[in-house]
């Protein structure tokens, strides 16, 4: 594991700030510039291949940094977004621009689906997309059901992170410096992981900001990728090593709810009855996943979750993250996304009954 090649890397940094028919999210400029700041310190991405762009003024602007990002990455390409997030009338997400109005939408937004394709298809090894908007959730939901998308999603590299659920808003509070998510994106980057490796995976990065989006009432971040891609690395973590996670700290931003003490054990993500009653769309003359491959597996997990949740454990989050299913076309196969995403919750709950083993909760 290693972290991105400066030189062969690009970073695209979008925020819209400012707007003519929206209100304005002052702190996505902040945003942009929080963040540059980190991928040029931790990353060692070049400065030269780190591009802003705060309020561009139309879909052309942004499309031609796009493409030039997407063009010119070998190693890493990431772009990230902050602003309004609107739905269309097809249920669509798409990116708002200064001029962005939700009566011409679709004429003046930048569509979730073209940002992705552009991505997708960049030479580049590693694909990362963050975005920090209302109802960036719907972007995994596009990756899951798209046509054309849904075989392409186990590719090597491919991973999206989203600030809040499809249904939910994102927060950008009065007064602070930055949006509520990014916020804690980057005190993740700058604090590190406890128990986690030397380096910050994707993955690492993406349970902790559960986690801290939890303690503080905040939408619940979403990710959808491969399974490999959340072992990327961005950064060197801080606090590598087994020191249990500290409490999220009392300047940090909290939601609008009143905040909850933290429980003694974090709840389980999933249970044993869940993965039993569990049932997958099936595909076919498209890429699925062996079905009898899939349901031995799931037996296996229903075992491992009727045990206690401390103590040994007959399945790890390694195991769940590794495991491989034949791939069926030519005949009927479990849906790709949704074996993933499930997988994904699985692999979160055993990641779960780790962390109590190692720090005694």
């Amino acid at each position: 594991m290693r972290l991105p090649d400066g030189a062969k890397s690009r970073a695209l940094l979008i925020g819209t700030a400012a707007y003519d028919h929206l209100p304005g999210v002052p702190a996505a400029r902040n945003n942009v510039d929080g963040m540059r700041e980190f991928l040029l310190g931790r990353t060692g991405l070049d400065a030269a291949n780190c591009t802003s762009l705060t309020d561009p003024r139309d879909l052309t602007a942004v499309g031609r940094a796009v493409e030039e990002a997407a063009r010119e990455a070998r190693d890493l390409l990431l772009v990230y977004y902050s602003g309004h997030g609107l739905v269309g009338s097809d249920g669509l997400l798409h990116l708002a621009l200064p001029q962005t109005s939700q009566e011409l939408l679709p004429w003046s937004g930048v569509p979730f689906a073209f940002l992705h394709r552009a991505v997708q298809s960049a030479p580049a090894q590693t694909k990362v997309i963050v975005l920090d908007s209302c109802f960036s959730g719907i972007a995994t939901e596009v990756l899951g059901g798209e046509d054309g998308i849904l075989g392409q999603l186990r590719v090597s590299g491919h991973f999206t992170l989203t600030s809040s659920p499809a249904n939910s808003p994102s927060y950008a509070f009065a007064g602070r410096h930055f949006t509520a998510f990014t916020e804690l994106l980057l005190r993740v980057f700058e604090e590190g992981v406890a128990g986690a490796g030397e380096l910050l995976t994707l993955n690492d990065v993406y349970r902790e900001l559960v986690r801290r989006a939890r303690e503080l009432d905040l939408p619940q971040p979403q990710k959808c990728g491969t399974h490999t891609a959340d072992m990327l690395a961005l950064a060197a973590n801080p606090r590598r090593g087994g020191a249990p996670a500290e409490p999220v700290p009392a300047d940090a931003v909290h939601g609008p709810a009143p905040g909850h003490p933290p429980a003694a054990a974090p709840e389980a993500l999933v249970s044993a009855d869940e993965v039993r009653r569990c049932a997958f769309a099936t595909v076919k003359l498209t890429e699925g996943y062996d079905e009898d491959e899939v349901d031995v597996f799931l037996d296996r997990v229903v075992l491992a979750l009727l045990e206690p949740e401390r103590g040994a454990q007959r399945l790890s989050a390694d195991d769940v993250r590794t495991v491989r299913f034949t791939p069926t076309r030519l005949r009927e196969g479990y849906d790709v996304t949704e074996v993933d995403a499930f997988l994904d919750r699985i692999e979160a709950e055993f990641e779960r009954r780790q962390a109590l083993g190692a720090t005694g909760v």
